[in-house]
């Protein structure tokens, strides 16, 4: 009876945890993102500011956070293509226009970068929301390697 009592204590403690807002956290970030399965290093950017390296289906990526005082207020996805030949602008254009999620810019060398931003301000979002966010990234990253026949 006392084992019963225990094991339903835990599991009313757990349950807050696992429906919890995702705030800005780096950490908690890296967390969900190795729970989702994806291989994570922390890092910095070049202004010193919190960032993950990370591989989706092979595609290299980074997350980068942004208006981090106490809480970052929004992240950023972002994967780079060194392409043999350049893209044009045209093309580039065509994915933003016809796709809702993921935005397309091209370097000087004609290399495409696809970024998509999550904010995270106020009361952040949910886990599943971002396991989501996640899934919708993973999606991109595939429909755009199909895009650029990467």
């Amino acid at each position: 009876m006392r084992t019963l009592v225990s094991l339903a204590l835990a599991m009313l403690l757990q349950a807050p945890v696992a429906q919890a807002q995702v705030l800005g956290d780096p950490d908690v970030i890296r967390l969900l993102m190795m729970d989702f399965g994806l291989p994570v290093e922390m890092t910095k950017d070049d202004s010193g500011d919190p960032m993950i390296e990370s591989r989706i289906d092979g595609t290299r990526f980074q997350v980068y956070f942004y208006s981090c005082e106490k809480s970052c207020q929004s992240i950023q996805f972002s994967a780079g293509f060194d392409l043999d030949d350049p893209m044009n602008a045209t093309k580039a254009n065509r994915w933003n226009r016809d796709k809702r999620f993921g935005k397309v810019w091209l370097d000087e060398e004609g290399d495409p970068f696809i970024e998509m931003d999550i904010g995270l301000a106020g009361e952040g979002v949910g886990r599943k929301n971002f396991e989501d966010t996640l899934d919708t990234w993973r999606i991109v990253l595939s429909d755009f390697r199909g895009f650029i026949d990467w």
